[in-house]
């Protein structure tokens, strides 16, 4: 039966993950001339990445609320 709590650690830990991804991508966009076309890659990943963000976010909160309940 799986641990709403093992797995509210584990949902936490990919969204730092994540947001640790995109910073680094991020800087090293800023890194970056404007004019290289290696930007339009980063940035779809820093898309990519934001969008799962989201997914992940309410995964987060559906946990919590499941781990408050079986206190």
């Amino acid at each position: 039966m799986p641990d709403p709590r093992e797995d509210l650690r584990a949902t936490e830990e990919s969204i730092r993950h994540d947001a640790e991804h995109v910073q680094s991508l991020e800087e090293e966009k800023q890194a970056l001339d404007p004019t290289d076309p290696q930007i339009a890659h980063l940035s779809a990943q820093v898309e990519r990445l934001t969008a799962g963000l989201k997914d992940k976010a309410v995964a987060e909160r559906e946990l919590s609320d499941e781990v408050q309940t079986t206190k």
